[in-house]
Protein backbone atom coordinates (compact mmCIF):
# COMPACT_ATOMS: atom_id res chain seq x y z
CA UNK A 1 0.00 0.00 0.00
CA UNK A 2 1.28 3.56 -0.69
CA UNK A 3 -0.54 5.35 2.15
CA UNK A 4 -1.06 9.16 2.76
CA UNK A 5 1.12 11.61 1.13
CA UNK A 6 0.80 14.93 2.77
CA UNK A 7 2.28 18.07 1.38
CA UNK A 8 2.86 20.65 3.38
CA UNK A 9 4.08 20.52 6.70
CA UNK A 10 2.74 23.75 9.01
CA UNK A 11 -0.20 23.19 11.11
CA UNK A 12 -2.81 21.38 8.75
CA UNK A 13 -0.37 18.93 7.46
CA UNK A 14 1.27 18.26 11.27
CA UNK A 15 -2.18 17.68 12.17
CA UNK A 16 -3.75 15.48 9.93
CA UNK A 17 -0.61 13.08 10.15
CA UNK A 18 -1.04 13.55 13.76
CA UNK A 19 -4.61 12.69 13.87
CA UNK A 20 -3.94 9.56 10.79
CA UNK A 21 -2.03 7.84 13.67
CA UNK A 22 -4.53 8.57 16.36
CA UNK A 23 -7.06 7.75 13.88
CA UNK A 24 -5.39 3.80 13.87
CA UNK A 25 -4.32 4.45 10.41
CA UNK A 26 -1.94 1.81 9.68
CA UNK A 27 -0.72 2.47 6.58
CA UNK A 28 2.72 4.85 5.53
CA UNK A 29 2.15 8.52 5.91
CA UNK A 30 5.25 10.69 4.34
CA UNK A 31 5.19 14.54 5.18
CA UNK A 32 6.75 16.51 2.96
CA UNK A 33 7.82 20.13 3.61
CA UNK A 34 9.58 22.69 1.45
CA UNK A 35 11.35 24.86 4.44
CA UNK A 36 14.25 22.94 5.58
CA UNK A 37 13.76 22.80 9.44
CA UNK A 38 10.92 20.97 11.90
CA UNK A 39 7.67 21.90 11.62
CA UNK A 40 7.04 24.82 13.73
CA UNK A 41 4.09 27.21 15.23
CA UNK A 42 3.88 30.25 13.24
CA UNK A 43 2.00 32.91 15.64
CA UNK A 44 5.40 33.43 17.56
CA UNK A 45 6.92 34.32 14.36
CA UNK A 46 5.71 38.10 14.50
CA UNK A 47 5.48 38.56 18.41
CA UNK A 48 8.05 36.06 20.33
CA UNK A 49 10.35 34.74 17.93
CA UNK A 50 10.50 38.00 16.33
CA UNK A 51 11.42 39.66 20.22
CA UNK A 52 13.77 37.54 20.36
CA UNK A 53 11.90 36.02 23.56
CA UNK A 54 11.85 32.30 22.29
CA UNK A 55 14.26 30.24 19.64
CA UNK A 56 13.16 28.60 16.70
CA UNK A 57 13.65 25.16 18.74
CA UNK A 58 11.43 26.77 21.42
CA UNK A 59 7.98 27.30 18.90
CA UNK A 60 8.31 23.74 17.45
CA UNK A 61 4.93 21.95 16.60
CA UNK A 62 6.21 18.67 17.63
CA UNK A 63 9.21 17.33 19.71
CA UNK A 64 11.94 16.16 18.16
CA UNK A 65 11.61 12.33 18.32
CA UNK A 66 7.32 12.73 17.92
CA UNK A 67 7.62 11.72 14.17
CA UNK A 68 10.08 8.68 13.98
CA UNK A 69 8.30 7.42 17.61
CA UNK A 70 4.71 7.29 14.82
CA UNK A 71 5.76 5.94 12.24
CA UNK A 72 5.68 9.36 10.00
CA UNK A 73 8.53 9.98 7.72
CA UNK A 74 8.97 13.93 7.74
CA UNK A 75 10.65 15.21 4.85
CA UNK A 76 11.97 18.45 5.13
CA UNK A 77 13.40 20.95 2.24
CA UNK A 78 11.66 18.85 -0.42
CA UNK A 79 9.83 20.30 -3.04
CA UNK A 80 6.38 18.77 -4.90
CA UNK A 81 6.37 19.62 -8.36
CA UNK A 82 3.68 18.04 -10.06
CA UNK A 83 0.22 15.87 -9.34
CA UNK A 84 -0.81 13.18 -11.43
CA UNK A 85 -4.21 12.01 -10.17
CA UNK A 86 -4.97 9.02 -13.02
CA UNK A 87 -1.59 7.45 -11.71
CA UNK A 88 -1.84 8.14 -7.79
CA UNK A 89 1.92 10.01 -8.16
CA UNK A 90 3.11 13.23 -6.83
CA UNK A 91 6.26 14.06 -8.33
CA UNK A 92 9.44 15.57 -6.56
CA UNK A 93 12.23 17.65 -7.22
CA UNK A 94 14.32 14.34 -7.13
CA UNK A 95 11.65 11.52 -7.60
CA UNK A 96 8.26 10.18 -7.26
CA UNK A 97 6.11 8.84 -4.37
CA UNK A 98 3.28 7.09 -4.84
CA UNK A 99 -0.16 7.50 -2.93
CA UNK A 100 -3.46 6.03 -1.95
CA UNK A 101 -4.80 9.70 -0.27
CA UNK A 102 -2.90 12.86 -1.22
CA UNK A 103 -3.94 15.69 0.81
CA UNK A 104 -2.65 19.08 -0.07
CA UNK A 105 -1.99 21.47 3.02
CA UNK A 106 0.50 23.96 1.49
CA UNK A 107 -0.84 27.29 2.81
CA UNK A 108 -0.61 30.56 1.57
CA UNK A 109 2.66 32.82 0.69
CA UNK A 110 2.88 35.79 1.59
CA UNK A 111 2.09 38.48 -1.22
CA UNK A 112 4.83 40.83 -2.32
CA UNK A 113 4.25 44.29 -4.25
CA UNK A 114 6.19 45.88 -7.05
CA UNK A 115 7.94 47.52 -7.17
CA UNK A 116 9.36 46.80 -3.44
CA UNK A 117 12.23 44.24 -4.59
CA UNK A 118 15.58 46.17 -2.31
CA UNK A 119 17.34 44.43 0.13
CA UNK A 120 15.78 46.43 3.05
CA UNK A 121 12.30 45.12 2.30
CA UNK A 122 10.72 41.97 3.97
CA UNK A 123 7.56 39.90 4.09
CA UNK A 124 6.69 37.69 7.54
CA UNK A 125 5.45 34.04 6.43
CA UNK A 126 8.23 31.87 7.45
CA UNK A 127 10.84 30.60 9.93
CA UNK A 128 13.78 32.14 8.00
CA UNK A 129 11.28 35.08 6.72
CA UNK A 130 11.03 35.82 10.67
CA UNK A 131 15.16 35.56 11.36
CA UNK A 132 16.15 37.63 8.78
CA UNK A 133 13.48 40.52 10.28
CA UNK A 134 14.90 39.79 13.72
CA UNK A 135 18.38 40.90 12.46
CA UNK A 136 17.57 43.95 11.26
CA UNK A 137 15.08 45.20 14.08
CA UNK A 138 17.52 47.21 15.70
CA UNK A 139 16.48 49.92 18.24
CA UNK A 140 16.46 53.25 17.15
CA UNK A 141 15.89 52.25 13.50
CA UNK A 142 12.84 53.65 11.53
CA UNK A 143 10.09 51.08 10.27
CA UNK A 144 7.72 51.14 7.88
CA UNK A 145 4.88 49.08 7.20
CA UNK A 146 2.88 48.52 4.42
CA UNK A 147 -0.31 47.61 5.78
CA UNK A 148 -2.61 47.69 8.81
CA UNK A 149 -3.74 43.96 9.07
CA UNK A 150 -2.65 41.81 11.80
CA UNK A 151 0.65 40.51 10.58
CA UNK A 152 1.68 44.76 10.07
CA UNK A 153 0.04 45.34 13.72
CA UNK A 154 1.53 42.45 15.46
CA UNK A 155 4.78 43.16 13.82
CA UNK A 156 4.63 46.93 14.87
CA UNK A 157 3.76 46.30 18.23
CA UNK A 158 6.90 44.39 18.55
CA UNK A 159 9.07 46.58 16.96
CA UNK A 160 8.22 49.66 18.95
CA UNK A 161 8.40 47.00 21.84
CA UNK A 162 11.85 46.54 20.96
CA UNK A 163 12.71 50.29 20.38
CA UNK A 164 12.24 51.20 16.95
CA UNK A 165 10.26 53.81 15.07
CA UNK A 166 7.09 52.36 13.33
CA UNK A 167 4.50 54.50 10.61
CA UNK A 168 2.01 52.02 9.62
CA UNK A 169 0.52 52.68 5.90
CA UNK A 170 -2.75 51.50 5.37
CA UNK A 171 -4.87 52.75 2.31
CA UNK A 172 -7.97 51.87 3.50
CA UNK A 173 -9.95 54.29 6.51
CA UNK A 174 -9.18 52.20 9.36
CA UNK A 175 -7.23 49.80 10.29
CA UNK A 176 -8.43 45.31 10.25
CA UNK A 177 -11.33 46.89 7.97
CA UNK A 178 -12.20 43.60 6.96
CA UNK A 179 -11.84 41.73 10.01
CA UNK A 180 -13.46 43.59 12.95
CA UNK A 181 -15.89 46.28 13.52
CA UNK A 182 -15.31 50.13 13.26
CA UNK A 183 -15.42 50.39 16.66
CA UNK A 184 -12.70 48.34 17.38
CA UNK A 185 -10.90 49.50 14.54
CA UNK A 186 -10.73 52.90 15.92
CA UNK A 187 -9.84 51.78 19.55
CA UNK A 188 -6.97 49.50 18.54
CA UNK A 189 -5.54 52.65 16.38
CA UNK A 190 -5.64 54.72 19.38
CA UNK A 191 -4.06 52.02 21.51
CA UNK A 192 -0.91 51.95 19.01
CA UNK A 193 -0.86 55.57 18.49
CA UNK A 194 -0.81 55.63 22.61
CA UNK A 195 2.50 53.42 22.79
CA UNK A 196 3.97 55.79 19.99
CA UNK A 197 2.97 53.70 16.28
CA UNK A 198 2.58 56.68 13.53
CA UNK A 199 -0.97 55.38 11.85
CA UNK A 200 -1.64 56.72 8.14
CA UNK A 201 -4.75 55.90 7.50
CA UNK A 202 -6.18 56.22 3.63
CA UNK A 203 -2.86 56.59 2.04
CA UNK A 204 -0.66 54.60 -0.09
CA UNK A 205 3.23 55.07 -1.17
CA UNK A 206 3.64 57.02 -4.21
CA UNK A 207 7.17 57.05 -4.33
CA UNK A 208 10.13 55.39 -3.35
CA UNK A 209 13.57 56.70 -3.06
CA UNK A 210 16.54 54.20 -3.08
CA UNK A 211 20.05 54.56 -2.10
CA UNK A 212 22.49 51.41 -2.86
CA UNK A 213 19.49 48.62 -3.26
CA UNK A 214 17.74 50.19 -0.29
CA UNK A 215 14.99 51.90 0.72
CA UNK A 216 15.75 55.27 2.30
CA UNK A 217 12.66 56.70 2.02
CA UNK A 218 9.00 56.75 0.95
CA UNK A 219 6.15 59.84 -0.09
CA UNK A 220 2.75 58.73 0.58
CA UNK A 221 -0.14 59.69 -1.20
CA UNK A 222 -1.17 62.20 1.54
CA UNK A 223 1.75 64.43 1.03
CA UNK A 224 3.84 62.76 4.19
CA UNK A 225 7.67 61.56 3.55
CA UNK A 226 8.93 58.45 5.63
CA UNK A 227 12.44 58.08 6.45
CA UNK A 228 12.92 53.80 6.26
CA UNK A 229 15.63 52.21 7.55
CA UNK A 230 13.50 49.12 6.31
CA UNK A 231 9.82 48.09 5.41
CA UNK A 232 7.63 45.29 6.13
CA UNK A 233 5.12 44.57 3.46
CA UNK A 234 2.01 43.13 5.26
CA UNK A 235 -0.28 42.93 2.34
CA UNK A 236 -2.00 39.44 2.37
CA UNK A 237 -1.31 35.73 1.51
CA UNK A 238 -1.91 34.27 -1.68
CA UNK A 239 -3.00 30.56 -1.24
CA UNK A 240 -0.91 28.28 -2.65
CA UNK A 241 -2.82 26.22 -4.94
CA UNK A 242 -0.57 25.38 -7.70
CA UNK A 243 0.06 21.98 -7.17
CA UNK A 244 -3.62 20.99 -7.37
CA UNK A 245 -4.93 23.16 -9.48
CA UNK A 246 -2.20 22.37 -12.21
CA UNK A 247 -3.67 18.97 -11.70
CA UNK A 248 -7.03 20.50 -12.83
CA UNK A 249 -8.93 20.86 -9.16
CA UNK A 250 -11.60 22.97 -8.97
CA UNK A 251 -11.02 26.13 -7.65
CA UNK A 252 -12.98 29.17 -5.62
CA UNK A 253 -11.91 32.43 -3.88
CA UNK A 254 -8.81 32.01 -4.61
CA UNK A 255 -8.55 28.82 -3.14
CA UNK A 256 -8.57 24.69 -3.67
CA UNK A 257 -12.31 23.67 -3.24
CA UNK A 258 -13.47 21.68 -1.06
CA UNK A 259 -16.43 19.50 0.07
CA UNK A 260 -17.27 19.03 4.01
CA UNK A 261 -15.11 15.93 3.82
CA UNK A 262 -12.38 18.17 2.80
CA UNK A 263 -12.61 16.39 -0.72
CA UNK A 264 -11.11 18.27 -3.96
CA UNK A 265 -12.80 17.82 -7.24
CA UNK A 266 -10.03 15.14 -8.27
CA UNK A 267 -10.24 11.66 -6.73
CA UNK A 268 -8.60 11.02 -3.73
CA UNK A 269 -6.84 13.96 -3.46
CA UNK A 270 -8.11 15.96 -0.40
CA UNK A 271 -7.00 19.63 0.91
CA UNK A 272 -7.06 21.68 4.17
CA UNK A 273 -5.82 24.75 5.69
CA UNK A 274 -5.49 28.21 4.19
CA UNK A 275 -5.53 26.82 0.73
CA UNK A 276 -9.15 25.93 0.40
CA UNK A 277 -12.64 27.55 0.15
CA UNK A 278 -15.50 25.53 1.39
CA UNK A 279 -18.95 26.30 2.15
CA UNK A 280 -19.58 27.30 5.96
CA UNK A 281 -22.93 26.34 7.47
CA UNK A 282 -22.78 29.19 10.28
CA UNK A 283 -21.87 32.12 7.97
CA UNK A 284 -24.13 30.63 5.73
CA UNK A 285 -21.60 31.05 2.25
CA UNK A 286 -18.61 29.91 0.89
CA UNK A 287 -15.64 31.06 2.74
CA UNK A 288 -11.47 30.80 2.78
CA UNK A 289 -9.98 31.22 5.90
CA UNK A 290 -6.50 32.00 6.88
CA UNK A 291 -6.18 31.18 10.69
CA UNK A 292 -4.94 28.35 12.78
CA UNK A 293 -7.52 27.14 14.12
CA UNK A 294 -9.46 26.24 10.61
CA UNK A 295 -5.87 24.67 9.57
CA UNK A 296 -6.22 22.25 13.08
CA UNK A 297 -9.68 21.20 12.82
CA UNK A 298 -9.35 20.60 8.73
CA UNK A 299 -6.25 18.43 9.47
CA UNK A 300 -8.19 16.56 12.14
CA UNK A 301 -11.50 16.32 9.75
CA UNK A 302 -8.90 14.48 6.76
CA UNK A 303 -7.77 12.36 8.75
CA UNK A 304 -11.31 11.13 10.53
CA UNK A 305 -12.09 11.28 6.37
CA UNK A 306 -9.21 8.86 5.35
CA UNK A 307 -9.03 6.67 8.10
CA UNK A 308 -12.84 5.76 7.58
CA UNK A 309 -14.80 7.93 10.57
CA UNK A 310 -16.76 9.90 8.38
CA UNK A 311 -17.83 13.20 9.71
CA UNK A 312 -18.55 16.17 7.85
CA UNK A 313 -16.80 19.58 9.14
CA UNK A 314 -18.88 22.50 10.53
CA UNK A 315 -16.59 24.84 12.68
CA UNK A 316 -17.76 27.94 14.47
CA UNK A 317 -14.31 30.08 12.90
CA UNK A 318 -11.97 31.67 15.84
CA UNK A 319 -8.69 33.97 15.54
CA UNK A 320 -6.74 35.60 18.15
CA UNK A 321 -3.98 38.45 17.96
CA UNK A 322 -1.84 39.54 20.49
CA UNK A 323 -0.81 43.15 19.89
CA UNK A 324 1.07 44.93 23.37
CA UNK A 325 -1.40 44.41 26.24
CA UNK A 326 -4.69 43.78 23.96
CA UNK A 327 -5.03 39.92 23.46
CA UNK A 328 -7.63 40.52 20.53
CA UNK A 329 -9.90 37.69 20.18
CA UNK A 330 -12.86 36.64 17.60
CA UNK A 331 -15.77 34.25 17.22
CA UNK A 332 -17.98 34.20 14.19
CA UNK A 333 -18.20 35.67 11.04
CA UNK A 334 -19.72 38.96 10.44
CA UNK A 335 -22.66 39.47 8.58
CA UNK A 336 -24.63 42.30 6.65
CA UNK A 337 -27.48 43.83 7.89
CA UNK A 338 -26.25 42.70 12.04
CA UNK A 339 -25.60 45.31 14.90
CA UNK A 340 -23.04 45.33 18.13
CA UNK A 341 -24.05 45.89 21.53
CA UNK A 342 -20.63 46.71 23.80
CA UNK A 343 -20.01 44.02 27.20
CA UNK A 344 -18.06 45.48 29.70
CA UNK A 345 -16.03 48.75 29.60
CA UNK A 346 -13.19 50.24 27.36
CA UNK A 347 -11.94 52.92 29.68
CA UNK A 348 -10.70 49.49 31.56
CA UNK A 349 -9.36 47.62 28.75
CA UNK A 350 -11.35 44.89 29.11
CA UNK A 351 -14.76 44.63 26.87
CA UNK A 352 -16.66 42.31 24.04
CA UNK A 353 -18.52 44.06 21.08
CA UNK A 354 -21.42 41.52 20.67
CA UNK A 355 -22.76 41.12 16.75
CA UNK A 356 -26.21 39.82 16.76
CA UNK A 357 -28.85 39.60 13.57
CA UNK A 358 -31.98 39.71 15.12
CA UNK A 359 -32.06 37.35 17.97
CA UNK A 360 -29.27 35.13 16.18
CA UNK A 361 -25.92 35.18 17.75
CA UNK A 362 -23.52 36.00 15.00
CA UNK A 363 -19.80 36.89 16.51
CA UNK A 364 -17.84 38.11 19.38
CA UNK A 365 -14.48 40.49 19.47
CA UNK A 366 -12.91 40.22 22.74
CA UNK A 367 -10.12 42.45 24.10
CA UNK A 368 -9.13 40.99 27.16
CA UNK A 369 -11.89 39.29 27.68
CA UNK A 370 -10.76 35.74 27.49
CA UNK A 371 -14.30 34.77 29.56
CA UNK A 372 -16.46 35.79 26.90
CA UNK A 373 -14.43 34.07 24.10
CA UNK A 374 -14.68 30.93 24.97
CA UNK A 375 -18.03 30.95 25.81
CA UNK A 376 -18.66 32.46 22.56
CA UNK A 377 -17.28 29.70 20.93
CA UNK A 378 -19.79 27.48 22.42
CA UNK A 379 -22.75 29.20 22.17
CA UNK A 380 -22.38 30.46 18.20
CA UNK A 381 -24.47 28.74 15.63
CA UNK A 382 -26.75 27.11 18.75
CA UNK A 383 -30.54 27.30 18.51
CA UNK A 384 -32.46 29.71 20.48
CA UNK A 385 -32.94 33.34 20.93
CA UNK A 386 -30.04 35.43 21.97
CA UNK A 387 -30.92 38.31 24.57
CA UNK A 388 -28.29 41.15 22.91
CA UNK A 389 -29.82 43.43 25.96
CA UNK A 390 -28.77 40.69 28.69
CA UNK A 391 -25.51 40.18 27.03
CA UNK A 392 -24.59 43.88 27.61
CA UNK A 393 -24.99 43.10 31.27
CA UNK A 394 -21.04 41.86 32.01
CA UNK A 395 -21.99 40.11 35.32
CA UNK A 396 -24.28 38.41 33.34
CA UNK A 397 -22.93 34.84 31.97
CA UNK A 398 -23.05 34.70 28.10
CA UNK A 399 -24.45 31.35 28.07
CA UNK A 400 -27.52 32.49 30.14
CA UNK A 401 -28.44 35.07 27.20
CA UNK A 402 -29.30 32.07 25.05
CA UNK A 403 -32.68 32.08 24.97
CA UNK A 404 -33.40 34.30 27.93
CA UNK A 405 -36.53 35.87 28.57
CA UNK A 406 -37.67 38.08 25.77
CA UNK A 407 -39.16 41.09 28.64
CA UNK A 408 -35.17 40.84 30.26
CA UNK A 409 -34.36 44.61 29.63
CA UNK A 410 -31.67 46.84 30.98
CA UNK A 411 -29.43 49.88 29.84
CA UNK A 412 -27.41 49.28 27.14
CA UNK A 413 -23.80 50.92 27.18
CA UNK A 414 -22.58 52.41 23.96
CA UNK A 415 -19.31 52.58 22.05
CA UNK A 416 -18.10 54.83 19.25
CA UNK A 417 -19.04 53.19 16.11
CA UNK A 418 -20.78 50.67 17.46
CA UNK A 419 -25.03 50.81 16.00
CA UNK A 420 -27.54 49.25 18.14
Amino acid sequence: MSGAVIVGAGHAGVQAAASLRQAGYQEPIRLIGDEDCAPYHRPPLSKAMLAGEKRPEQIALRGPDYFDRNGIELMPGVRACALDPASRTLRLADGTLSYDKAVIATGAGARMLAGFEYDNVFTLRTMQDALSLQDALTPGAKLVVVGGGFIGLEVAATARKLGLAVDVVEMQDRLLARAIPEALSDYICKRHRAEGVRIHLGAQINRIAAEGGRIASVALSNGASLAADLVLVGVGNAPEIRLAAEAGAGTALGGLLVDGAMRTTLPDVYAIGDCTAFDLPVAGSRVRLESVQNAVDQGRAVAAQIAGQGGSYDPVPWFWSDQFDMKLQMAGLSVPGSGFTLRGSVESGSFSLIETLGDRLVAVYSVNAVADHMASRRLIGEPGSFDRIAASDPDTPLKACLAAPADRRGPVSAIAGAGP
